[in-house]
C-alpha cells in the first residue's frame, strides 16, 4: 500500500502548492502527468515482486484518472480577473412590480481590460487566483460529464416544475441565450403568481434567488451588485434568499441604500413578505 498512499500524498501536495498560487495550472498538469510516468516506469522495475508490482500498477491508475481529471487546469490559467458591473432590472411580466436583480459579468484574459463611461456602473474588478480557477475547471467538468446541470438548465427545470404552467413573457425569458445563472428563478415564479391574480403587489420590489422544484429559496452570488442595482432602479423594497441577508443589509449600510430588505427560504414566505408589505 505504501506506493499507493505515496501517490495520494503527493497528489494533494501538488494540489496544495497549485491551489495557493504556487503552480500554475501547466506545471500542476506536468507534474502529475511526471508521476504517471514515474509510476509506470517503477511497473517494470518490479517486474519480479509480484505485490510491489501490483501496488504500482494500482499507482499508476490513480495517477491516471487524477491526470486525466486535473489536466484541463492549464486552460484557465489565463483567466486576470472577474468583472461584475450594472445591469438593469427587468419586469419580466408587466404590471406586477416584480423585478429582476441581475449583475453583469466577464472573465478578463491575458491581460484583457474593459472601460466603463460611467465608473459607478464598475461593481467589483476580482482578480483570479487558482481558487477561482479550479472552481471553474471543476463546474465545467461535471457539466461536460452531465454530473451537473449548469445553474441556467436548473433553472429552467425549477421554475417549470413549481409553476407547472408558465405564462408566454416567463418562456421568452428562459430562452432567451443573454442569461446565465439561476438566480431569477424566485422573481419569475412571484411574476407568475401575481400575474395570476393568486397574490397582489402595487410596490416596486427587486428580487433576486434560486429555486428548487419544490419551491425553497437558494443563495446566490454578487448580491453587493444587486442590491446597489435595485437602489438605482429605485426599487423601494428588496427581497433576497436567507443565506444573503446579512450580505445584503451590511451593503445597504455600507452603500447608505434607501431600501428596505427581507430575506425569505421559500416561495411562501416570499409572497407572505410581499401581501405584508402592501398592506403596509
Amino acid at each position: 500500500m505504501k506506493p499507493f498512499l505515496g501517490t495520494i500524498f503527493i497528489y494533494f501536495a501538488f494540489l496544495y502548492l497549485y491551489l495557493f498560487d504556487h503552480l500554475t495550472g501547466v506545471a500542476f498538469a506536468l507534474l502529475l502527468l511526471l508521476l504517471l510516468v514515474t509510476n509506470i516506469v517503477f511497473i517494470f522495475v518490479s517486474f519480479n515482486l509480484k505485490a510491489l508490482r501490483r501496488a504500482f500498477i494500482f499507482s499508476a491508475l490513480l495517477t491516471f484518472v487524477l491526470f486525466n481529471y486535473e489536466f484541463s487546469a492549464f486552460g484557465f490559467d489565463n483567466t486576470d480577473s472577474i468583472v461584475t458591473f450594472y445591469q438593469p432590472s427587468e419586469e419580466i411580466v408587466a404590471n406586477t412590480g416584480i423585478y429582476i436583480l441581475g449583475v453583469g459579468s466577464a472573465v478578463l484574459k491575458d491581460g484583457a481590460t474593459i472601460t466603463f463611461y460611467n465608473k459607478a456602473d464598475l461593481y467589483e474588478d476580482i482578480v483570479a487566483n487558482n481558487v477561482i480557477r479550479y472552481r471553474s475547471k471543476n463546474n465545467f467538468i461535471l457539466e461536460l460529464l452531465g454530473v451537473k446541470k449548469n445553474h441556467l438548465e436548473d433553472m429552467r427545470g425549477s421554475v417549470h416544475h413549481y409553476l407547472k404552467d408558465t405564462n408566454p413573457e416567463i418562456n421568452d425569458f428562459l430562452n432567451r441565450e443573454d442569461i446565465n445563472g439561476s438566480s431569477a428563478g424566485l422573481a419569475l415564479v412571484l411574476s407568475s403568481i401575481v400575474h395570476e391574480g393568486k397574490g397582489t403587489n402595487e410596490l416596486s420590489i427587486g428580487l433576486t434567488g434560486a429555486i428548487n422544484k419544490s419551491g425553497k429559496v437558494k443563495k446566490v452570488s454578487s448580491i453587493n451588485g444587486k442590491v446597489q442595482t435595485a437602489a438605482r432602479d429605485g426599487h423601494t423594497h428588496v427581497i433576497v434568499p436567507q443565506g444573503n441577508l446579512k450580505e445584503a443589509l451590511k451593503a445597504k449600510e455600507d452603500l447608505n441604500l434607501i431600501v428596505e430588505i427581507a430575506g425569505v427560504k421559500s416561495v411562501e414566505e416570499a409572497l407572505e413578505i410581499i401581501e405584508r408589505w402592501n398592506a403596509e
